[in-house]
């Protein structure tokens, strides 16, 4: 954990701190590995959140059941709570801070971004579904659901723990795909059960939702209008704007804000930035800028909300 400690400490050069999948297989006690083997990761074993006790981002999708004790922590400053028989699931480069561990055991999934774009499963079915969850990072499920999520984490396991072989990655691939998609099959029943969480929309508007995300995940410290994003699109503003409300509830703008008064909080929260380092790290012209888009959206200024943390 020297690397990890090494890096907490330099949290004003790095705000956040930033895991690759590499770096988690290393934290999780493996082996540094190449090719295929080291873009996913399965594990059945004591929970090691503790390594997580300082914010950070994990550069890969997570899906993970809680299977003994518990774990509290904050998801993208969310509080969450893992225990028995609760489903996890982590967007790439949220922000995570595990807060209390107590004999927390877990089955566990990581995957790369790269290798998720990779494996043949419908994503424009899943991934609106997955987005539905975001603010619901985890979902307390059957014994029965629990048991078959750890068992398709399990096979992923054995096959990435073994050598690999000519036929691995179409193994791992579809074992992987498998998990995914008993995933969406929960998920599927949760919203049978839960209806008021469905968004009733058009799937053209779930493919731009889509789309839209991931240019914000890439763009939102750069680029806080909405032109820009109808732009890469290649719709106009007001109807992206449309789009979004409607299978959201949210409109492009608030989005946008949200992405970033989160980063903003995080730093002012977590790192040793100063206010103006921070305008200028999320692409204000000044720091007055930052500090009246803040508190607009906040109610406070920064120095305000720094102060209370």
């Amino acid at each position: 954990m020297n690397n990890l400690n090494q890096n907490q400490k330099e949290t004003s050069e790095v705000p956040i701190n930033h895991f690759s999948l590499q770096e988690l297989i290393t934290m999780s006690g493996g082996e540094t590995r190449s090719g295929l083997m080291g873009e996913c990761i399965a594990a059945s074993t004591e929970s090691q959140m503790q390594a997580f006790r300082f914010p950070c981002r994990i550069n890969a999708f997570i899906i993970g059941v809680g299977t003994e004790g518990e774990s509290r922590g904050l998801l993208n400053l969310q509080e969450f709570t893992i225990k028995k028989n609760t489903m996890f699931i982590f967007a790439p480069n949220s922000i995570l801070q595990a807060q209390s561990v107590e004999g927390l055991k877990v089955h566990i999934m990581a995957v790369s971004c790269d290798f998720m774009k990779r494996i043949n499963i419908d994503t424009k079915h899943l991934l609106p579904l997955l987005l539905q969850f975001t603010t619901y990072p985890c979902l307390e499920i059957s014994h029965e659901e629990c048991q078959a999520l750890r068992n398709f984490i399990s096979l992923v396991e054995q096959e990435t723990k073994g050598p690999e072989s000519e036929f691995s990655a179409e193994i791992i691939s579809g074992l992987i795909a498998g998990t995914i998609y008993k995933v969406g099959d929960i998920l599927q029943r949760y919203l049978s059960e839960h209806p008021e969480l469905e968004t009733a929309s058009h799937s053209r508007a779930k493919e731009y939702f889509t789309q839209f995300t991931q240019l914000l995940n890439e763009h939102y410290k750069q680029e806080r209008s909405v032109g820009f994003y109808a732009r890469q699109l290649c719709i106009t503003p007001k109807y992206l704007t449309t789009l979004i409300k409607r299978i959201s509830g949210r409109s492009v703008s608030e989005w946008i804000d949200n992405y970033v008064i989160l980063e903003a909080k995080t730093l002012l929260k977590y790192s040793n930035m100063s206010i103006q380092e921070i305008a200028y790290y999320l692409n204000f012209p000044n720091q007055s800028f930052f500090g009246s888009y803040f508190k607009r959206n906040t109610g406070m200024s920064p120095s305000q909300y720094k102060a209370k943390q």
